[in-house]
């Protein structure tokens, strides 16, 4: 049976001959699964010595993979293994369970579906993302990178195991950065023992997708474990033309170099192409919203994005006799953007439908190289036991960018029909910026159910950047900033299974590269503080977790205009952002998981000479509310099924304040079948009630909207 056969949407079968032979593959490697396992299984063996103990552990004590779970109780995003209730901070972690159930296979998929979090989708394919009313930073594997997540494209979801969010600033463990907070992506490691994954999906609008995932040990002994995957993607949008080719392969080797020392690599190569795409509508002159088809396509056809994602990653762990673990990890990421498209260029004329249009051609070559080395452990002061951690870290981003671009006085917003053309490249440049820092934290157990911390990380900034085109020109090279940042906070177990917690940060970041003063030189950088309180309890033997958060920031320095000199600007701004957030995720009955996380928020300018007491991001909802929950039903009612379902509710948003989009919920449904131990059957409609809705809210330019009512019918297999 074909998948039209099985969905009731139209799959036309233009481009499917080349993928249908990547399908045939995994469906074939998927038959072969079994016998596979059982050769693997059927293998003399020669009663192997296997090493135990600390260098299995050194492995990802935050491992969600395998544990079956919406909720993780160990997180890694504070460098050492720590306990979420131990952290005085909001923390959520998307598991690797999660992913799979509710079929995320994008970073947007996933951090739209966490708390607090808002995801917007960019119309090349990427997005961005804001949480407490700011633009939120990265790490990978808790390696910081300068500007790696906002507009730029991420790697498939297959080759993590969780995803990390710590909301609030994360100067300690990020330096120079967003009050916003952190994502921390974590790669899957290689397993201990023979596991073999795969699955087929096939979607509307033409979504065809698969992955295969082979992991264990390499060895006899067991000392020496591989991982390799991959992952493709073939498919069109509710929008005309669209169209999206995505092939991902991943690995992984550990090494138990002893008993307590365990050496990782890992690597990773993404290619994407968009052929062609959209960034969609601008409004009206007026501020109205253009009453566009959702399946609309506003650009030109000739369109098209490559992309080329490369990442190696090492990392040297060690535990020491006295209790200390040490860590030395090395990242590097290398992208590459090559694409020319067209927009249209500002607001549409009401009258006519007419509009400007824009041509551009576009490349980029970015790298980005991180180190990180800490060390943490246990001391003994005044007869109680302690714990310490210190480190260093460097985050280098190298850019060369090329440009060029050609306007159009006027189109029919509903008939683009624009010739391709070259424009040779007529802007460019050449930047690099680092930071490096030295850090370290305190946890004194002052009482049995009292802990106090005190940290704080002294950091270097410096930035340059070199015009290439249309004329080469000297280096300007910014003054170097540097910034000690405090971090306190205190942590009360209140009983066996609920804490309270308190915290005061600083923030400490950069004005936008454009922005500069009077005399042509950068902005001073924008500081700041954050305050704190919240409770974390953890329940039925630790199957779920719950927390409740309140905090405020404080952002002073903000670049405001200068009005003695037109075009430039002061650092004199003031705003402010406060609110409430709750989350609740784990196994709340022994069939029943749930995820659900509500975020109110209140930002505003307190000092602003054109917009104080406005919004200060009108993008980020005053109201935010996500839940998914599954029901698997037992043997004596419906063997093997089970349904879930899950909502995004918002409140109004705006891009620029003046046009709003009211606010909506996006339904989705799903039911699913376990055909045996090893086969999993799943269908899922997302969009149920088909709302309309904009994933990216119009303004003077783009908008991208929400998927439609749309289907997706997933097999897993396991062995």
């Amino acid at each position: 049976m074909t998948p039209a056969a099985l969905l009731p949407v139209a799959f036309a079968p233009r481009r499917l001959p080349a993928f249908r032979l990547t399908l045939a593959a995994a469906l074939l490697a998927q038959a072969c699964l079994p016998g596979l396992a059982r050769a693997a299984d059927d293998v003399p063996q020669l009663s192997p010595v296997r090493v135990t103990g600390a260098a299995e552990k050194l492995s990802d004590p935050g491992q969600t993979e395998g544990s079956q779970s919406y909720t993780a109780n160990t997180v890694t995003i504070g460098k050492s293994a720590t306990n979420v209730r131990d952290i005085p901070n909001s923390v959520s972690v998307v598991t690797r369970q999660r992913m799979d159930d509710q079929n995320m296979t994008t970073v947007q998929d996933a951090l739209r579906e966490t708390t607090g979090v808002s995801a917007m989708s960019y119309g090349d394919g990427t997005a961005y993302f804001t949480a407490r009313g700011y633009e939120t930073d990265v790490q990978f594997d808790g390696v910081p990178a300068n500007g790696a997540l906002q507009y730029l494209p991420q790697f498939d979801l297959a080759m993590y195991d969780r995803i990390e969010v710590l909301r609030g600033p994360a100067g300690l463990l990020q330096g120079f950065g967003s009050p916003a907070g952190t994502v921390n992506l974590v790669r899957k490691r290689p397993l201990d023992d023979f596991s073999l994954t795969g699955s087929v999906m096939a979607g509307s609008w033409n979504n065809y997708r698969t992955e295969l995932d082979v992991t264990g040990p390499v060895t006899a002994d067991g000392r020496v474990r591989a991982r390799a995957g991959l992952a493709g993607q073939d498919r069109d949008y509710s929008m005309d033309e669209a169209h999206t080719r995505q092939g991902l392969v991943y690995g992984s080797l550990e090494f138990d170099l002893t008993a307590n020392t365990l050496l990782t690599l890992s690597a990773a190569y993404q290619k994407t192409r968009m052929e062609p795409f959209d960034y969609g509508l601008s409004t009206y002159s007026d501020g109205r919203f253009v009453d566009g088809p959702r399946s609309g396509f506003y650009g030109v056809d000739w369109a098209r994005g490559d992309t080329d994602l490369s990442e190696f990653y090492a990392e040297l762990s060690h535990r020491f006799a006295n209790g200390w673990t040490g860590q030395v990890s090395m990242n590097y990421r290398a992208t590459d953007l090559d694409s020319k498209y067209g927009y249209i260029d500002g607001p549409v004329d009401p009258a006519t439908d007419q509009a400007a249009y824009w041509l551009q051609f576009q490349k980029d070559r970015i790298r980005w190289m991180g180190l990180d080395t800490h060390a943490s452990g246990p001391f003994t002061l005044f007869g109680r036991t302690h714990t310490a951690m210190v480190g260093a870290n460097y985050a280098e981003r190298k850019q060369d960018s090329r440009s060029s671009g050609a306007g159009i006085d006027s189109v029919d917003i509903h008939h683009i029909d624009v010739p391709e053309m070259d424009v040779p490249f007529t802007s460019g440049d050449n930047s690099k910026s680092s930071q490096m820092g030295v850090y370290g934290q305190l946890s004194f157990n002052v009482a049995d159910p009292l802990t106090l911390i005190a940290g704080g990380r002294q950091s270097w900034y410096r930035n340059a950047t070199q015009p290439v085109l249309p004329t080469a020109g000297d280096t300007r090279r910014d003054p170097e900033v540097r910034k000690f940042v405090p971090y306190f906070g205190a942590v009360a177990r209140l009983n066996p299974w609920l804490s309270a917690y308190a915290s005061y940060s600083d923030v400490f970041a950069f004005s936008e590269a454009w922005q500069m003063t009077a005399d042509g030189k950068p902005l001073a950088p924008r500081t700041g503080k954050q305050y704190e309180i919240g409770l974390k309890g953890e329940f039925l033997d630790g199957a779920a977790n719950a927390s409740l958060a309140l905090f405020r920031i404080r952002d002073n320095h903000r670049a405001v205009p200068d009005d003695a000199n037109p075009g430039r600007y002061v650092s004199q701004g003031e705003a402010q952002s406060q609110g409430v957030e709750a989350e609740i995720t784990g196994r709340l009955l022994p069939n029943w998981d749930v995820y659900a996380g509500y975020t109110y928020l209140q930002t505003r300018y307190l000092s602003d000479p054109t917009q104080e007491n406005q919004i200060v991001n009108p993008e980020s909802p005053k109201h935010l509310f996500k839940v998914w929950t599954t029901y698997r039903f037992t043997p004596d009612v419906l063997p093997g099924w089970r349904v879930g379902a899950g909502a995004r509710v918002q409140s109004r948003t705006s891009r620029n304040g003046e046009s709003w989009q009211g606010g909506y919920a996006v339904v989705d449904a799903q039911v699913g079948y376990r055909v045996n131990r090893n086969l999993d059957a799943s269908i899922t409609l997302n969009n149920a009630f088909d709302r309309h809705y904009y994933s990216r809210v119009p303004s003077s330019y783009y908008s991208v909207y929400g998927e439609p009512r749309n289907v997706m019918l997933t097999l897993r297999a396991t062995y």
